[in-house]
């Protein structure tokens, strides 16, 4: 960890990767590569495989194709380039120029270079090497369908948002989903009525439902935020909403985590261990579950004590809310019921505890809003350390 971090701070990274740009070494590993399948497919000629089909030719070629890191190098950098295309396809249907359509070549290279490292792709036996690319790259169609919908994810909310009166851009998002939620069932079908129940299979399964899971949730606040486009009235309850259905989403995806985490370790326990596989069940154990429930738990904690704070206040009744005649502050819409803070201001519920998720100030007066709370939440913790204390010390005693 050391040498990754003062190599980073040197820039010796920064070199490498100019390097690599210069040299054009994906062109030169693509060219490498393309040379070795032309050197086999000639001598494909001399021997009895020439008069087999095109499915054996194609599996003869790309099992001598990955026999050596190198040429599982140059075939990487031919998986990058088609999955280079395959996002630039998905943004031309969505009609995207904002995303970065870079990263899903890069991302797909590394995933499946990792993948044949750690499986030992050029170690295996020829027709173990070619059931093991496959199933690396049942895994990378699986990692492709969900960079495609972090695509399309924030293209829905935009449009359902900005109230965007385009049909044309709303039917091509929703295509999409569409094509996300029919592949994943499909790819499904096919594995599960053609291999028996394994290891890969629940990896891949795991993948697919998430994706699908991750989809219909996109789904349902989309719509969600297209029924409050045409209400013409405020929609108090929508955020409890939303919440709830992002919530079921990244609990679902949680779960995957933890059981992608407990099939990593039975595969390194009782299939096949080795350092690369122990590193990436640390970095999806760190990323993908860690970080994952921190944030999850922190964001339930602001919730939970700002509908505390909220519940607190007082509702204005419909008198004060006639004489006031005004909108919320924050949302400039109509108040047909309203919090008053301590400082004689009138908000919406919803509105003033999204506000409090940031900080407890007055939006307009920046008065601080729960003096006594707060105190009461210090006289809290002071008790707390207090009986923590009197239970050390009675364990000293």
């Amino acid at each position: 960890m050391y040498f990754v971090f003062y190599f980073s701070h040197l820039g010796v990274f920064i070199l490498i990767e100019r390097e690599w740009s210069r040299l054009k070494m994906t062109s030169v590993l693509r060219i490498f590569w393309a040379t070795r399948i032309l050197i086999h497919i000639l001598h494909m000629q001399y021997i009895e495989i020439k008069n087999e089909t095109l499915f054996e030719a194609i599996k003869y070629l790309l099992i001598k194709g990955n026999d050596t890191f190198i040429a599982v190098l140059g075939m990487t950098s031919f998986v990058s380039y088609f999955c280079h295309y395959i996002g630039v396809f998905f943004q031309w249907v969505l009609l995207t120029e904002d995303v970065d359509d870079k990263s899903i070549g890069t991302i797909s290279a590394v995933l499946f270079y990792i993948l044949a490292l750690q499986t030992g792709l050029t170690g295996l036996d020829p027709e173990k090497r070619f059931i093991r690319l496959y199933r690396n790259v049942c895994l990378l169609c699986a990692a492709l369908l969900h960079y495609i919908h972090n695509v399309v994810n924030p293209l829905l909310m935009s449009l359902s948002a900005s109230h965007n009166p385009s049909l044309n851009r709303h039917l091509r998002a929703l295509l999409v989903c569409g094509f996300l939620i029919v592949f994943p069932i499909t790819m499904l079908t096919y594995l599960w009525s053609h291999h028996s129940i394994s290891t890969w299979l629940l990896a891949v399964s795991s993948f697919n439902i998430e994706i699908i899971i991750k989809v219909l949730v996109s789904l349902a606040v989309y719509s969600l935020f297209l029924i409050d486009a045409y209400r013409t009235t405020f929609w108090e309850k929508l955020d409890d909403y939303v919440y709830y259905i992002k919530s079921f989403g990244n609990t679902v995806e949680f779960c995957f985590g933890i059981f992608l985490f407990l099939n990593g370790v039975y595969i390194m326990v009782f299939v096949s261990g080795g350092a690369v596989r122990a590193s990436m069940m640390c970095i999806h154990a760190y990323f993908n579950i860690w970080c994952d429930a921190r944030d999850g738990w922190r964001v339930f904690i602001k919730r939970r004590t700002a509908v505390k704070k909220i519940e607190s206040l007082p509702e204005a009744t419909s008198v004060q809310l006639s004489e006031l005649d005004d909108v919320c502050a924050i949302c400039y819409q109509n108040m047909g019921s309203a919090k008053i803070t301590k400082c004689n201001h009138y908000f919406h519920g919803v509105c003033l505890r999204k506000w409090l998720y940031v900080q407890d100030r007055c939006p307009l007066c920046h008065d601080i809003l729960y003096k006594a709370e707060m105190s009461n939440v210090q006289t809290q913790d002071t008790n707390q350390f207090q009986d923590l204390q009197n239970v050390i010390d009675a364990d000293n005693s």
